[in-house]
């Protein structure tokens, strides 16, 4: 039993401080995520070392597309989630619950092992994604102090329900984070996420951010929900405000979980709404999940020049020169690491 962090006693009732929904749960109750219960006077983090899935990706799968391009992240999954997207694609592990989804069959692994099999499959660092790695913060902050000794980087891959104390402790050994801003409403956050409202989110963004940590924004652009050009300027403007350099993917949504009778994203909206963010002043913008343009080529943001082309996942061609450069202008590309071309990654 490993009991977790970021809890107080109230009463005889245990309340979770590890996100904004701030459970207060009687003795045996589960909190929101599934995974963190009241026992004994305590709250216990019970699905602790319970690896549901992993797989060696190319780093831009989070999608990070700054963070040491082309590289390969050992990538790793717990169940549970602290929102339930009605979006969600992968709604199988995310809303997996004990003795619903048989987590709690699924053997204990140590945090030395992740980073050991991150090691011998030759990946240079760690994602905890997937699913919500908030939710399981214990496990996740003893991989990463690991992997960070190893001399491994740690990427957050998070809907950014996060309250600021383990945002700020979790930033000590996580290098990168892709947050997902689902859109910039509350409503939305309530009614089709299971959210308190989007101000945490951003509140996280802002955090990771001052902490030092590369930030990558993703938005799922769901046909009639949030694909109108109003919500995402403002997002635009949003990050703009924070960092004009922080890249923004537009992803496109196909049907599943909840939705799976929605129609997918057109391919001209998500063309489109690029475009409105650009203006907005976005210095990098991409689209995801699309087949009729290539949206995850890096241009520099000065001249335009072509310097990071890529297929699918993988970087093709790669036009930098010394220390991030556009070789056309001389302008440096905001990024982290060095790229890596072509390395990729393999399911396993």
């Amino acid at each position: 039993m490993k009991v977790a962090r970021f809890w107080e006693k109230v009463g005889d009732k245990v309340s979770c401080r590890l996100c904004p929904h701030a459970c207060l749960l009687g003795n045996g109750e589960w909190g929101k995520c599934g995974v963190r219960r009241a026992v004994g006077g305590r709250l216990v983090a019970e699905a602790y070392g319970r690896v549901v899935a992993l797989a060696v990706d190319p780093i831009e799968k989070k999608p990070l597309f700054h963070f040491w391009p082309g590289s390969r992240v050992f990538s790793i999954a717990l169940p549970g989630c602290n929102l339930s997207c009605q979006f969600c694609q992968n709604w199988e592990i995310s809303q997996m619950k004990r003795g619903v989804g048989t987590w709690d069959g699924v053997p204990q692994v140590k945090p030395e092992q992740i980073v050991n099999e991150a090691i011998k499959r030759r990946c240079q660092g760690i994602a905890y994604t997937y699913t919500e790695p908030t939710v399981n913060f214990e496990f996740f902050f003893d991989v990463a102090r690991i992997a960070s000794k190893k001399g491994l980087y740690n990427v957050w891959v998070s809907n950014g329900m996060m309250n600021p104390k383990p945002v700020k402790e979790i930033s000590e050994f996580v290098n990168a984070v892709n947050i997902d801003i689902k859109s910039f409403t509350d409503e939305f956050y309530r009614k089709i996420c299971g959210g308190v409202g989007v101000k945490p989110v951003l509140r996280a963004i802002e955090e990771f951010h001052k902490n030092g940590v590369w930030v990558e924004i993703t938005t799922l652009v769901i046909p009639e929900l949030n694909d109108g050009e109003p919500e995402i300027k403002k997002i635009a403007e949003w990050v703009k405000r924070i960092d004009p350099s922080i890249p923004f993917h537009l992803s496109r949504f196909h049907p599943d979980y909840h939705l799976s009778g929605w129609a997918p994203t057109p391919e001209k909206t998500l063309l489109k709404l690029s475009e409105v963010a650009r203006v907005a002043g976005l210095n990098y913008v991409y689209v995801s999940n699309m087949t009729g343009a290539d949206g995850g080529q890096t241009r520099c943001p000065a001249c335009g020049t072509p310097l990071l082309e890529r297929r699918g996942f993988l970087i093709t061609e790669n036009r930098l020169s010394g220390a991030n450069k556009c070789p056309k202008c001389g302008r440096v590309l905001e990024m982290m690491g060095k790229v890596i071309k072509g390395s990729g990654g393999s399911v396993i």
